[in-house]
């Protein structure tokens, strides 16, 4: 004599009944949300822009000489700008045991111009000014980000025939600070 047996049902609720009554527990699932931020990140590599000295300006017309090379990587968008303590080159005197500015010393007639040129880099090109003048204007590059660009930079000091020489050991002198900064909010 044969006997027939239903092993499973071919419908859903059997089926779950079915497995259910083997042992087997039917799935079950569940979500999870993920969220992260990520911060700016701007570095600025100014080991390239070495301290100037020596420059020796001609009586009249255009002088300029390298500054040096800057380096920023960022993953955000971001300024390049270069800030000056003094509006025009002033008078330095390099014989005291620590240098200083003079005081009501002599200044050149033009201000210092610092022109930056882009070299390289991985990041998309940035847009660059015509210069950065002391005493009138900062920027020097506004970068998109997303890597890393290389900056040359041009130093252009004009003179003419009413700036004064200067005695031995004093020099015209300006410090130029370099910054990066991200123009996220």
């Amino acid at each position: 004599m044969k006997i027939r047996r239903t092993i499973a049902t071919v419908t859903t609720a059997g089926a779950i009944v079915a497995a259910t009554a083997a042992g087997l527990a039917p799935a079950a699932h569940a979500s999870q949300n993920v969220d992260a931020t990520l911060g700016s990140s701007v570095t600025l590599d100014a080991t390239g822009a070495t301290n100037v000295t020596g420059w020796a300006l001609a009586t009249t017309g255009a002088n300029t000489t390298s500054g040096g090379t800057l380096g920023v990587s960022s993953n955000s968008p971001y300024t390049l700008s270069v800030t000056f303590d003094k509006t025009r080159m002033t008078e330095w005197d390099t014989t005291l045991g620590t240098p200083a500015y003079v005081a009501s010393g002599k200044t050149l007639t033009s201000p210092l111009t610092v022109t930056p040129t882009r070299t390289g880099g991985t990041a998309p090109v940035p847009t660059l000014t015509a210069g950065a003048v002391s005493g009138t204007s900062t920027l020097l590059a506004t970068g998109v980000g997303t890597g890393s660009d290389s900056y040359s930079l041009s130093l252009s000091q004009p003179t003419t025939i009413a700036d004064s020489a200067l005695t031995t050991g004093h020099t015209y002198h300006v410090v130029l600070t370099y910054t990066a900064s991200s123009t996220l909010g």
